[in-house]
């Protein structure tokens, strides 16, 4: 198959274009990333068609702007316009929701292409429902709204990691047969199981951008009246860090040093209000602690992977007291760990990116399949 997948920076999407690849489709993978770095995570250099010095002039113009929303729309719209003119035949388009509008029009119109619409979290009106409901929290613009509203009526299918998500269409009227589910994967050269370090070590250890969407006031107003120690790795987004004797924070580290941080820690906490599937979270199975999560992380999916489901524990309420529970037991759970932490070695292969590629090969042919029998 002739494949075009189209991101804005890397996502997950590039590693979906490396894997499809390696099964041997003509992929094109277009993105403002440039193709050097692309090829760092294993992408063929013929695979990669990236935009960045075109876009320069812009991606310098959001830099200096701080991402604002109008360079944010600017470049999004100058990705989308390229695209729907110069991108090369296939037959099946693979487009990043908000980011793609006319693009899937045009892979309809000129090549007749099976198109995916790429969407990682729920649905956006259940987004902006769960957001609205934050004190001071600022709204989604209604260009972006509309634009990704717009996205989901034109692909003739959307891709989902999970079975919350999946629910959050349903709900809004969408049909299952175009709801394709297909869990992320995680690299497992640089997550593996790890031995918890005697020094310098955390009860806690949580990573991601430091957010209201993330629960982390949830987190602030546990850590401050608990005697557990509390690890956080990633950037500071909306909302301060506190500045309490057991909380420490580190900012945002390079991927492949993620696992020194894991190993420090016992167990791992996110109680997300809204999130797709949480990636960490993969890498924090894969490095083998326990992990604490709400209901809107995904991790109710992968916990159907385990063979051993005590490993997740998710929280049946948005409280301090379902948290203080859940984090408890983590810790029990925790301390029956010896030596070095797996408790997925015998499912390990179903949450690699090669797994996910084959998945997503398998829905391909299925998609085109059902394509030619309806013509």
């Amino acid at each position: 198959m002739r494949i075009n997948i189209a991101a804005s920076h890397r996502f997950h999407l590039l590693d979906l274009a490396r894997e499809l690849s390696n099964h041997g489709h003509e992929v094109r993978f277009y993105s403002y990333v440039p193709t050097k770095r692309a090829s760092k995570f294993g992408l063929k250099k013929e695979c990669s068609y990236s935009l960045f010095y075109l876009l320069f002039p812009l991606l310098a113009l959001m830099k200096l702007t701080k991402g604002s929303n109008w360079s944010v729309r600017i470049i999004h719209n100058a990705l989308d316009l390229y695209l729907s003119y110069f991108m090369r035949p296939c037959d099946v388009f693979i487009g990043l929701g908000t980011v793609y509008k006319s693009s899937f029009i045009a892979a309809k119109k000129r090549f007749e292409a099976i198109t995916i619409l790429e969407w990682g979290s729920k649905h956006n009106e259940e987004q902006h429902r769960i957001l609205s409901e934050i004190p001071g929290l600022k709204q989604q613009l209604k260009y972006f709204k509309e634009r990704t509203l717009d996205g989901y009526n034109l692909a003739d299918y959307i891709a989902i990691p999970s079975a919350h998500v999946r629910q959050s269409f349903i709900d809004r009227g969408f049909s299952e047969n175009k709801l394709v589910v297909n869990p992320y994967g995680v690299d497992l050269e640089m997550f593996s199981p790890t031995s918890l370090k005697k020094d310098d070590c955390f009860d806690v250890i949580m990573v991601g951008g430091w957010s209201y969407v993330k629960g982390c006031d949830l987190l602030t107003d546990y850590f401050r009246n608990s005697n557990l120690t509390f690890l956080h790795v990633g950037p500071i987004v909306n909302l301060a860090f506190p500045r309490e004797k057991n909380m420490v924070h580190i900012d945002a580290v390079d991927q492949s040093r993620l696992i020194d941080y894991y190993s420090r820690a016992s167990i791992f906490v996110l109680p997300s209000r809204a999130e797709g599937l949480a990636m960490v979270q993969l890498q924090a199975l894969a490095c083998g602690l326990t992990i604490v999560c709400s209901k809107h992380t995904g991790g109710s999916d992968l916990k159907e992977l385990l063979h051993d489901k005590r490993w997740i524990i998710e929280m049946d309420e948005f409280t301090i007291p379902e948290l203080t529970k859940c984090i408890n037991s983590a810790l029990e759970l925790s301390k029956k760990q010896v030596g070095v932490r797996s408790y997925a070695k015998d499912m390990i292969d179903l949450l690699t990116w090669q797994a996910y590629g084959n998945r997503y090969n398998k829905n391909l042919e299925c998609l085109l399949y059902a394509s030619v029998k309806s013509k």
